[in-house]
């Protein structure tokens, strides 16, 4: 399929802004840092990264992924108290791995409407960093939801948050943010989004807002998927930045998702990971 190129020039900067003839009624892509580059399909996806120099500027500052060995983030992804459930990163080495770990949400004492972001459940930064990508727009395989007798499509939203190094190459935590429905408007989860790409965040920031569908069922299945990712190879490893009190704490909302196999889960953000999993290059573990 033939492509448009149409260049865009904005206060400060100018962007080339690649087309699809199937958007190309779209509005412009939200500003982005010079050297930015959108990447957009609106039937898949629609992301922005990080480019060029922007790219290396992004990594200056950032303290070495086994810093946080020692001085652990204090800041989890969400507030705990609207955790209902969750499991941690299950590594290669377990029963059932799973290339991330995931927070599922209490219920709302009511639906809200989707013009209400701001009410919906906070994410944060987990550390300091700048933002190296955004998930407009992601399609997802669909998956039969037993409860509705029905596939169910999930298109997501997601962020990437750089905030370490490891051996001079980036590491990001990936928020992969997904509420189990396709809205069919791959401008739907915008206002959730409270970042934009090359923004400079402190621990702590919201940085989006999780939307939980209207239908309770798809609510209870509505989730984040976290995990780092980072190297030479952008290997997927474990979240294993947080402090005791939050592993701890993330641990007792576990239930069934709180086992693998018949065995359960200790106190961790990784569960028996081989060394390539391990963010701290300090071998294959069985928690961390």
């Amino acid at each position: 399929m033939s492509r448009i190129f149409r260049m865009l020039v904005l206060p400060g900067m100018l962007l080339l802004a690649t087309l699809t003839p199937a958007d190309g009624q779209s509005r412009a892509p939200q500003r982005q840092t010079r050297g930015s580059q959108a990447k957009r399909s609106t039937a898949d996806r629609r992301s922005v990264t990080l480019s060029g120099s922007d790219r290396q500027r992004a990594l200056d500052g950032l303290p070495d992924i086994r810093t946080f060995m020692k001085q652990p983030s204090d800041r989890f992804l969400v507030d705990l108290d609207v955790v209902r459930t969750g499991h941690p990163y299950k590594g290669r080495r377990a029963q059932k791995p799973h290339t991330g770990g995931h927070v599922y949400f209490t219920s709302l004492t009511r639906p809200l409407p989707a013009s209400r972001p701001r009410a919906f459940p906070a994410i944060y930064a987990v550390a300091d960093g700048v933002i190296s990508r955004i998930d407009y727009a992601f399609k997802l395989r669909e998956m039969y939801e037993p409860a509705l007798k029905r596939r169910v499509a999930n298109r997501r939203y997601g962020i990437g948050l750089r905030f370490a190094t490891m051996d001079g190459e980036p590491v990001d935590m990936h928020y992969s943010i997904e509420p189990f429905i396709d809205p069919e408007d791959d401008r739907f989860y915008e206002p959730f989004i409270r970042v934009r790409i090359g923004q400079r965040v402190k621990r702590g920031d919201v940085i989006a807002h999780m939307y939980l569908p209207e239908n309770r069922q798809l609510a209870s299945k509505s989730h984040i998927h976290f995990n780092l990712i980072g190297g030479g190879n952008r290997s997927f490893m474990a979240p294993a930045i947080f402090d005791r009190n939050i592993t701890r704490r993330f641990q007792l909302t576990w239930d069934r998702f709180g086992f693998d196999g018949d065995q359960q889960i200790p106190a961790c953000m990784g569960y028996r990971l081989t060394p390539e999993e391990n963010p701290f290059g300090t071998g294959a573990q069985q928690k961390l």
